[in-house]
């Protein structure tokens, strides 16, 4: 019988390919536990999810969530997209159904949104969106189409590099041509669709209702309502950075009549295409490789007796030496991985993904009618306000001696968002001014070199070399 009793930390798990040792756990689920674990053969991080259902399932619930289990990994083992984990191996451990698969740092665009406190920014949300529309639109092109049917802010993560990944493929189906209704109505409700609360098939254009409902949930930092689309001037209202070609493109997502919604995840990308302000830059294109699966030693081949030496040929004129390409020592980077030399100021190789230099760091330099001090902004958020020892609150950037008391307790935040820095006001009494103009509330303000975030009487500089 399966318990609610994990593996411990150094337990060594044997796959069919090789040998894996827990970590820790990184999270567990109604269906299954997930660990950081190290590769024996060459020491890379994976993660291994082995089935664990909680409470005490049925017998018919055992085998239900195996077939969910293993139709999963298998699943994801047929796919190869930047936006989908790699699974390197399925197998069973100790009597429970074991997939092993790529370890994807970061953090769930829920857990994104719940530390934000705040709607996201439209640019960045526009962003997320057209990484979904692609992945989603390469499921549905498979053969027969694969419909995921359980988008959700929860089941996407978003890398340090900005890209997002789809991590629970426990519900996913094929489109079966011609059926008029799903066998099993399953999805996340304000998030799915009317079709999948069994009133049909699912197919793409169920995804683009989910896809629709998770834009709308970044925007306005609230969840969907259950079978309700939003109605023009509702985004507007709770994110003042969202506008009308925005919020026209997510309510026609989230049309109830599947006939009245995008076709597609294609035609939904080119309607988020057109509401960015600038190009679209493809985050996965900066990603380094998963690490390649261990081949087994090559047998060794009997020896091969030595043939005749053959006979000699008339003389061949050597080919003329072709000059070398040039390269400009000095404005290039050789990877040193691969060794092609990349553009000037690359930061991840164009051939490998290798890293090529450490990243920019980004301080803060704090100045106050009494002092001068320098911050290396390390991890995020990074609190700004006045101390307050009886609700055991000290802000990282205290203000309590630098300002005469204009700074609220919780004045403001500074965090990392993706590649750039952003300083949200968290409705202050007195308002926090960027470059001299008041930023809005509640509302996450970009960041850029030598911008001046001014508090009272502290200005704070940002830098970032």
């Amino acid at each position: 019988m399966i318990t609610l009793d994990q593996l411990a930390p150094n337990t060594v798990v044997q796959g069919g390919i090789d040998r894996y040792t827990i970590l820790h756990t990184i999270g567990r689920g109604g269906m299954g536990v997930v660990y950081r674990v190290t590769r024996s053969s060459d020491g890379t991080i994976w993660a291994l999810k082995e089935m664990r259902p909680q409470g005490e399932p049925s017998p018919e619930e055992m085998v239900d969530n195996r077939q969910l289990f293993e139709r999963e990994a298998l699943l994801l083992k047929s796919l190869q997209h930047p936006a989908l984990p790699v699974v390197l191996e399925l197998f069973e451990h100790a009597g429970r159904p074991t997939m092993v698969m790529e370890f994807v740092p970061g953090q769930t665009l829920e857990k994104r949104i719940h530390d934000a406190n705040a709607p996201l920014l439209r640019r960045d949300v526009i962003g997320f969106g057209i990484q979904l529309c692609r992945v989603l639109g390469y499921l549905h092109r498979q053969t027969p189409p694969i419909i995921y049917r359980d988008l959700k802010p929860s089941n996407v993560m978003l890398t340090p590099e900005g890209v997002l990944k789809l991590i629970d493929f426990g519900v996913a189906r094929t489109h079966k041509q011609g059926k008029k209704k799903d066998t099993i109505a399953m999805g996340s409700a304000g998030y799915a669709p009317p079709e999948q609360y069994g009133r049909g098939q699912t197919d793409a254009r169920s995804d683009v209702y989910a896809l629709g409902a998770t834009l709308l949930h970044l925007l306005t930092n609230l969840p969907p309502v259950p079978l309700q689309s939003p109605l023009p001037g509702s985004l507007r209202k709770l994110n003042p950075s969202v506008d009308e070609r925005t919020e026209a493109v997510v309510i026609k997502a989230m049309a109830l009549q599947p006939e009245h919604r995008f076709a597609s995840c294609v035609e939904f990308e080119q309607a988020l295409l057109q509401c960015l302000d600038g190009p679209f830059v493809d985050p996965t294109q900066r990603v380094s490789p998963v690490p390649p699966t261990p081949q087994p030693a090559p047998q060794t081949a009997p020896p091969v007796p030595p043939r005749p030496a053959p006979l000699p040929s008339p003389p061949v004129a050597a080919p003329k030496p072709q000059p070398a390409p040039v390269f400009d020592t000095a404005t290039t980077t050789a990877c040193p991985s691969c060794g092609r030399l990349n553009k000037p100021r690359a930061r991840f190789c164009a051939t490998c993904g290798t890293p090529l230099a450490p990243p920019p760091t980004a301080r803060l330099v704090v100045r106050s009618p009494h002092r001068t001090w320098e911050l290396k902004l390390g991890t995020t958020p990074m609190r700004i306000g006045r101390r307050d020892p009886r609700q055991n609150h000290y802000p990282e950037i205290d203000l309590a001696e630098h300002d005469r008391g204009i700074a609220s307790r919780h004045h403001a935040t500074i965090r990392r968002d993706g590649d750039f820095y952003t300083v949200t006001d968290l409705g202050s009494t007195n308002g926090s001014l960027v470059n001299g103009t008041l930023i809005t509330p509640r509302i996450p303000h970009r960041l850029r070199q030598g911008d001046r975030i001014k508090i009272g009487e502290v200005e704070i500089e940002f830098r970032w070399s």
